[in-house]
Parts: C-alpha cells; sequence; structure tokens
C-alpha cells in the first residue's frame, strides 16, 4: 500500500511555504516602518493642538470669570445710583413742597405791598416780584430816598413771621 503524505506533494510544500510567513514580512505588510513615524508625529502635533486649545479654554474661561466680575460690579454700582437718585428725587419733591409752602406764604405776607411799577404779587408774576425784592435788597443804596426805606422796611416786616 501507499501511504499518502503532503510532504511529498510538491503543491502541498508550496502551499506550506506560502502560508507560513515569517514575523519580518508580516511587520512589512501590515506595519511599514514610514507609517509608524508619521503616526507618531502626527500624534505629537495633536497633542501640541490640544495643549494650545486647553491653553486658550484656560485664557477665555479667565477672561469670562473677569467680565462676570466686572459686569457684577457694574449692577452693583447702578443698583447704588439708582437708590441714590431715588433718595435724591425724595429730597427734591420735600424741597419743592416747602419751597411751595414758603412761596404761598410769602404770597399772602405781601399781598397788600405794592412795589412800584408792579401788580401786586400773585403766582402768575411771583418770579418777577421775588427778582424785583432781592435786587431792591442787592442794591439798598439806590433806594435811599425816604419814600422807598419805609417800603423795604415795611417788606420786612410782612416777612418776618415766616418760618425758612
Amino acid at each position: 500500500t501507499r501511504s499518502f503524505s503532503l510532504s511529498g506533494c510538491p503543491r502541498a510544500t508550496f502551499a506550506g511555504k506560502k502560508g507560513k510567513l515569517s514575523g519580518d514580512e508580516i511587520l512589512n505588510t501590515k506595519f511599514k516602518t514610514s507609517d509608524v513615524l508619521e503616526n507618531d508625529e502626527e500624534i505629537k502635533q495633536l497633542n501640541k493642538e490640544i495643549s494650545e486649545l486647553n491653553e486658550s479654554n484656560s485664557e477665555m474661561e479667565a477672561a469670562m470669570v473677569k467680565l462676570q466680575s466686572q459686569i457684577s460690579t457694574m449692577e452693583k454700582n447702578l443698583k447704588n445710583i439708582e437708590e441714590e437718585n431715588k433718595i435724591i428725587e425724595e429730597q427734591n419733591e420735600a424741597l419743592f413742597l416747602e419751597l411751595s409752602g414758603l412761596s404761598q406764604a410769602l404770597i399772602q405776607s405781601l399781598a397788600n405791598i405794592r412795589l412800584p411799577h408792579m401788580e401786586p404779587i400773585s403766582e402768575q408774576n411771583f418770579d418777577a416780584y421775588v427778582n424785583t425784592l432781592t435786587d431792591m435788597y442787592t442794591n439798598q443804596e439806590c433806594y435811599q430816598n425816604p419814600e422807598n426805606k419805609d417800603l423795604l422796611e415795611s417788606i420786612k416786616q410782612a416777612v418776618k413771621g415766616i418760618q425758612v
């Protein structure tokens, strides 16, 4: 009988050789050295870009924190200004009411005193009347004749009771 073995068959021997590849042949077919170096350079470049992005992100986050702090300070200052304005408005309103009361008291006190060339004091001519009075008291030397002296004295007496 003949024994059959693959070792004697030329085709089997060729197929076996073809199926057995050395380690170098495997490396050469799957991973070329230049590919590994290129990948290594790409990884280094990617790591560098990641590092730069992280640094840029950190800078932007710091800028955002600073900006938020500035906005917070500005909002706080604006709130303080609004509160101060409210206080000023309340003070102005109180002063306006006081001025209104004083002007009414002045009108009542001077209702019977006529200044030369003027109608009796009223709300309509109040500013002009007060300007004339201010001028008379500022330039008293111009009002030295007895008639004007009497007028100034009667004005003083009329407004004496007004509480300022």
